[in-house]
């Protein structure tokens, strides 16, 4: 008598039809206020909202984007501006050097226009 687990014609099992996968995934719009200021002048203002704590933040900055290289290519290198607030990353800038960082209260928070 043989048993099912030797016969391996036994165990295989037709191929089912695939499903598509649903994923529930969370719909939520979620964006950053930014604002570039004097960018014509050698030192340029930009003002915006952490991405994790939406404190608001003025960055000076100044030089053009540094070309780096990203899996063998040239890229534009991205510095990382620190919220003074929650010290996460808040924003990556393409720039030469971040001046300065100030934490001040988010232009966004009570008028939509700016």
């Amino acid at each position: 008598m043989a048993d099912a687990t030797t016969n391996p014609e036994q165990q295989s099992k037709p191929p089912r039809p695939s499903k598509p996968r649903t994923q529930k995934l969370e719909l939520r719009e979620r964006f950053q206020h930014v604002k570039f200021l004097d960018c014509n002048k050698p030192v340029g203002r930009v003002i915006f909202e952490c991405w994790h704590c939406q404190q608001g933040i003025i960055s000076e900055f100044r030089g053009e984007p540094i070309m780096g290289e990203f899996k063998g290519r040239p890229s534009i290198s991205l510095v990382n501006v620190e919220c003074p607030n929650c010290g996460k990353t808040a924003i990556k800038l393409s720039t030469g050097e971040i001046l300065s960082t100030t934490a001040i209260p988010s232009p966004w928070k009570n008028d939509s226009t700016i």
